[in-house]
């Protein structure tokens, strides 16, 4: 975790908590879509959500409470609340996000965005962000059977970019993402801005801040 990560031959970047900073609107979303269900949870609790597919989630939570998540309509809930709190309070790209483009842009190593979420959810992410234009085309939970922790978004990623899995660098912010990018082959840079660093220390480096990221990428 502590060594220069080598050369790479295309970056992957998930989207909340790594591109955007929408991890906290999105477990609002969350909470509310509970809410709307007559489930309360709180944000510290929900917390260990992050990262994880809507569909995945929902399931646990119906589980423990014994309330029909799935089939009434709370994933489509959750997206409409974060839409609607992303426009009233406006969402920024994570800090060093632009830098990081810059750097891959400069030096011609092509990029995409692997997210579990859903294409509307993460397609509005971007565009209120201003980073819509840069990812043109990029993966997400619906063009995949199996949400990460398993690795086919990040497969599908490579695939789009017409690279070897082995050759990319994936950026991460939980765990469940830090073990689909592992599975996929890749390399792994994690940030911790959802999760510790204890918690994130299968990736191969560990960062607070993509600002903090060039120091340990190849000249």
């Amino acid at each position: 975790m502590k060594a220069q990560l080598g050369k790479f031959g295309a970056v992957i970047f998930d989207c909340d908590g790594v591109l955007v900073e929408s991890e906290r609107l999105g477990l609002r979303s969350l909470q509310q879509a509970l809410r709307d269900a007559g489930v309360e949870r709180s944000l510290e609790y929900l917390a260990r959500f992050s990262g994880r597919s809507h569909g995945e989630t929902l399931a646990e939570l119906e589980a423990g409470s014994g309330v029909s998540l799935t089939a009434s309509g709370a994933a489509q809930r959750m997206d409409d609340h974060y839409i609607r709190l992303a426009t009233t309070e406006g969402l920024e790209p994570c800090p060093g996000i632009s830098e990081m483009l810059s750097w891959l842009t400069t030096r011609r190593i092509p990029f995409t965005l692997a997210s579990s979420g859903p294409r509307r959810k993460v397609r509005f992410s971007l565009q209120c962000s201003g980073l819509l234009q840069l990812f043109p085309r990029f993966v997400c939970g619906d063009d995949v059977a199996r949400a990460k922790p398993e690795p086919d978004v990040y497969l599908s990623a490579a695939q789009l970019l017409a690279v070897e899995p082995g050759t990319c660098l994936a950026i991460e912010d939980a765990p469940n993402g830090v073990r689909a990018a592992r599975a996929a082959g890749m390399k792994v840079v994690a940030v911790t801005t959802s999760f510790t660093a204890t918690e994130l220390q299968d990736s191969d480096l560990v960062v607070d801040s993509l600002t903090d990221l060039p120091r340990y990428l190849p000249g």
